[in-house]
């Protein structure tokens, strides 16, 4: 299954790229990352897809941390991909332009990964359930963003509760492994059902 139509997912341009590059992560980046990655370490996990990885932090951050992932990375935007690649030089991180319901290389990953993206891909349910078929066979989805805070305009918008990243696995062939909370952040962990 391959879906050519990236209508409703977040796309950045050269001056959005730079912005959120540079400035965003400022803010939320070390806060979530620093979890992602050091979730990520702890796994068995060896193969690892990266959806939505912007600029490349976390596939940078687990390269620089250990050799034993073989990491690819997919972005909407061809500007952060520039950004990732030039980061990532000389690492071995394959990147490449996709998004959640297409993912332009052919292997099975033990871990598929999305961090601060999820809550902007407009058909969640699809996306996971196309996901689901890039899967190792005790391959999960691991699903990262910031807890819903309801009295915060920036972080009503930019982030997802319980319930949201529970519901979002249901009709899609996963299951809910579980979602763990950290300090504001959440894992939510998908396993084909």
């Amino acid at each position: 299954m391959k879906c050519t139509n990236m209508e409703g997912e977040e796309r950045f341009g050269p001056v959005t790229s730079w912005l959120y590059a540079n400035l965003c992560n400022l803010f939320h980046g070390p806060l979530m990352y620093d979890f992602v990655v050091n979730d990520i370490m702890k796994s068995r996990a060896h193969s690892i897809l990266d959806v939505g990885t912007g600029p490349g932090e976390v596939p940078v951050e687990l390269a620089s941390r250990s050799g034993k992932f073989k990491i690819y990375a997919i972005d909407p935007s061809k500007y952060m991909l520039r950004m990732a690649r030039k980061r990532a030089y000389g690492m071995g991180i394959r990147f490449a332009q996709g998004y959640s319901q297409h993912v332009p290389f052919d292997t099975k990953f033990d871990m598929i990964i999305s961090s601060i993206s999820f809550h902007h891909w407009a058909h969640k349910k699809e996306s996971l359930r196309y996901l689901s078929g890039f899967l190792s066979k005790k391959g999960e989805i691991r699903i990262y963003e910031f807890k819903k805070v309801r009295h915060l305009i920036v972080q009503e918008h930019h982030s997802m509760t319980r319930d949201e990243l529970a519901d979002a696995a249901k009709g899609t062939g996963l299951r809910l492994k579980g979602i763990v909370e950290t300090g504001g952040k959440l894992r939510a962990s998908y396993c084909r059902a």
